[in-house]
């Protein structure tokens, strides 16, 4: 089967995570994968930087500069002859703009089913284009959970979905963060992005009400750099903006994850799971909010701890019992490791996207 996906984002998010993690592991079974993104974009350079090299030096993941700038019309031009060029079975996409340029291409010969993801933790919401698309050629649609799925009808009989869950390779023993020396910065690591400003604040206050207590605490936030300096006027009326680093958007989280002492994860969406899922294959114990999309994947005081998103009190005395107890936490990384290897492994996620690309593909009856 040939894949194409696309992506029309130009920043790093959970989303171009999923769609790169399964791009790769399609690659890996043998099948021919593209991924069309903008040009000169963060997304275009990580994953140039992460293709890796198939048999006699050939990228394993063939990157194309796809812009979808200008007139959908033309854009969808643009994806038929792209799509006919490497004989793509199915397209692969996320929003209302990339569903109807696919439909368009589509309806104009390219021969190509369309599958369209469902970010972790969302519903189907289609706006004005994303029905015109749906009208126009049936879709698969696909979701993180289950839950995801029941909340969310198809729009158009013929429609197939599929649950394709999140999944993340456990890295080996000695990828592990060493135990912190005493005198060390203990660093809570937290994940944020554009839907959650307020919540994200709620980590700063609370890093400031620990820090009498705990000199050595440090907060580095991690996520769309764009909001930054919002945070930073909030740090600085705290008297906390010496305890607080920004790291801006990464493509190589689970680096930067490794010498967190605790994990928080405040995004939501794509961007939520794969911070839950990263800390946790870590070994790393998690905050995740109430009710968010982090939190389908915490184990309540197993695996990490569920609270109120915008509870600084009640937050910061769960976090001090955690960075205190060295005990607890290694429990409960132990747990969080062994929950992702055993439920959320890669090769489940790319079992999923195998079945939605044959659903996506299956003669329709009439």
């Amino acid at each position: 089967m040939n894949y194409l996906f696309l992506h029309a984002a130009r920043e790093w998010s959970g989303t171009a995570h999923a769609f790169t993690d399964a791009a790769l592991g399609l690659a890996r079974r043998g099948h021919e994968v593209t991924i069309a993104v903008e040009p000169d974009s963060t997304v275009e350079q990580a994953i140039s930087a992460t293709s890796g090299s198939a048999a006699g030096g050939r990228p394993l993941v063939a990157v194309e500069p796809f812009s979808l700038e200008g007139t959908w019309f033309g854009a969808a031009r643009r994806l038929r002859a792209l799509a006919r060029r490497t004989r793509a079975g199915v397209v692969l996409v996320h929003t209302d703009r990339e569903h109807l340029i696919a439909a368009v291409a589509a309806w104009l010969g390219s021969r190509a089913r369309i599958i369209r993801r469902v970010p972790a933790g969302k519903r189907l919401e289609l706006q004005r284009s994303g029905r015109v698309a749906a009208w126009l050629t049936r879709a698969c649609y696909v979701f993180a959970t289950e839950q995801d799925m029941r909340d969310s009808p198809v729009p158009r009989a013929g429609s197939t979905r599929v649950v394709v869950p999140l999944g993340i390779d456990v890295p080996p023993q000695d990828a592990f963060p060493p135990a912190p020396a005493p005198d060390e910065h203990a660093a809570i690591i937290c994940v944020h992005d554009a839907s959650s400003r307020s919540r994200a604040a709620t980590a700063v206050r609370t890093v400031a009400m620990l820090a009498p207590r705990h000199p050595l605490l440090r907060l580095q936030v991690m996520g769309e750099s764009g909001y930054d300096d919002d945070l930073r006027m909030q740090a600085a009326a705290l008297g906390a903006l010496n305890l607080v680093t920004f790291l801006g958007d990464r493509a190589d989280a689970l680096q930067v994850m490794r010498r967190a002492r605790l994990g928080w994860v405040v995004a939501d969406g794509d961007t939520a799971a794969y911070g839950v899922l990263g800390f946790m294959s870590l070994g790393i114990p998690v905050i995740a909010g109430e009710r968010s999309a982090g939190a389908e994947y915490v184990l309540p005081e197993i695996t990490g701890i569920v609270v109120p998103p915008d509870d600084a009190y009640l937050t910061a005395a769960a976090a001090a019992e955690l960075l205190t107890n060295e005990s607890r936490r290694e429990t409960m990384g132990n747990a969080a490791r062994a929950r992702v290897a055993r439920e959320y492994p890669m090769s489940a996620m790319i079992d999923g996207f195998e079945r939605a690309a044959a659903a996506a593909t299956a003669p329709r009856r009439r």
